[in-house]
């Protein structure tokens, strides 16, 4: 069982010194007050599940044995008769004791009000926002209680918490919800111009200007986001634009042992005259893409095949020309990923400025993608020797090509 009362309390009275009918409250009284009030009050039993079970479970009654469970109320006192005499004192008239002293309950008369709309907007016209807490020095919910007394009618203080992903805790985001009793008395709060806490002064405004605020900022927010996903749409569909269409075939049945370049020489023995753009394929898979140069090199290849079928590698392959969705869907992918590469490489450069000289410890050129790399594919990567002593090729896709670069310029 877990408590929501480390985030909000309730702030009550003090009362005068000297009433014989209402004795002085003390601090320590008033701070059972508070917390007793806070777990009867409207703000928990609007959310606050296991309360809600005890209530239901005889006539509204909650053992004090239950509410000392409860590790707040439990490191204020831990004896019922200090905490029932507490309560006793409290003229708010919430909470009612039993004759055996041994339960307490929400007085019948008081019932938990219906939360619609309605009295949400009712609770809103009574909540200020306040924002300027340090919650670096520590700040707990008793100086924040301290701090609010002096003003009239303060009926609760929400303490705005965030999860702290590395500690997986709850922390304290130093602003908070302070609800006070009437709409007057939150007016009367605001007036009296600027509140420091600790020397520093905080920022203090309705709930509802903070919320409409917090709208038009996030609002703005996902204006921009929506402009960045235009702008990047729209160069994504002028590469689009450029790229060759009946020009892409997807080939399938691939042998293991298969290589990019044993993919270019069947295709190159069947027409000699296909310039190729792209192999997107991987040793040891069984399908891959082949794109070509030229506009409707993918329909020259496939016209030429008896059953659209060829034979790799002593595997027989099935080649598919991409058209309609499958083909605007690959090239899509393939500017997507024209467009990371493009990005990838400005940001190294970015991160690489006045080094651009001393590419490596040896002396050697940097390694440039320009019109006049192999129009014909041929730039795979390096072949390693495999643990058998033979060849093998790296799992690692190909670097584009002269056009793929080009184009993503």
């Amino acid at each position: 069982m877990t408590e929501s009362d480390v985030q909000t309390a309730t702030v009550p009275e003090a009362k005068p010194e000297g009433n014989d009918e209402n004795p002085a409250v003390t601090s320590a009284e008033a701070a059972i007050i508070r917390q007793l009030e806070y777990y009867f009050g409207d703000a928990n039993l609007a959310k606050d599940k296991f309360m809600k079970e005890q209530i239901a479970l005889d006539d509204g009654w909650v053992p004090m044995d239950v509410l000392l469970t409860f590790k707040r109320l439990k490191t204020l006192s831990e004896d019922k008769k200090v905490i029932v005499d507490a309560i006793a004192k409290s003229d708010e008239g919430l909470i009612e004791i039993s004759e055996d002293r041994e339960k307490l309950r929400r007085h019948p008369e008081r019932p938990l009000p219906e939360m619609n709309e309605e009295r949400r907007q009712e609770l809103f016209a009574r909540t200020v926002y306040v924002k300027g807490f340090a919650p670096q020095d520590g700040t707990t919910m008793n100086e924040l209680v301290e701090f609010f007394q002096p003003y009239e009618k303060v009926n609760n203080i929400l303490m705005r918490k965030y999860l702290d992903k590395p500690t997986k805790k709850y922390l304290f985001k130093g602003s908070l919800f302070v609800t006070f009793a009437d709409k007057e008395h939150c007016e009367k709060f605001l007036a009296k111009g600027p509140l420091k806490y600790k020397g520093k002064e905080l920022i203090c405004k309705m709930q509802n200007d903070y919320y409409h605020a917090k709208r038009a900022e996030l609002k703005q927010r996902a204006e921009k986001i929506e402009e960045r996903k235009r702008k990047k749409q729209n160069v994504n569909n002028e590469l689009l634009a450029q790229l060759p269409t009946g020009a892409c075939v997807f080939m399938e049945g691939f042998a293991a042992e298969t290589t990019r370049e044993s993919i270019k020489e069947t295709i190159r023995g069947i027409d000699g005259t296909l310039e190729f753009a792209y192999i997107d394929y991987k040793m040891g898979e069984k399908s891959g893409y082949v794109r070509f140069t030229k506009q409707d090199a993918g329909k020259q290849f496939v016209d030429k095949l008896t059953d659209n079928k060829l034979t790799v590698d002593k595997a027989e392959v099935t080649v598919e020309l991409l058209v309609e969705d499958k083909e605007t869907a690959y090239l899509a992918k393939i500017v997507e990923e024209q467009a990371k590469w493009k990005n990838n490489a400005k940001n190294k450069g970015r991160g690489n400025r006045g080094n651009n000289n001393r590419n490596n410890h040896h002396g050697g050129h940097k390694r440039r993608w320009d019109n006049h790399a192999d129009r014909d594919g041929d730039n795979e990567p390096a072949v390693k020797k495999g643990k058998d002593g033979g060849k093998k090729e790296t799992v690692a896709a190909s670097a584009p090509s002269a056009s793929e670069a080009k184009a993503a310029e």
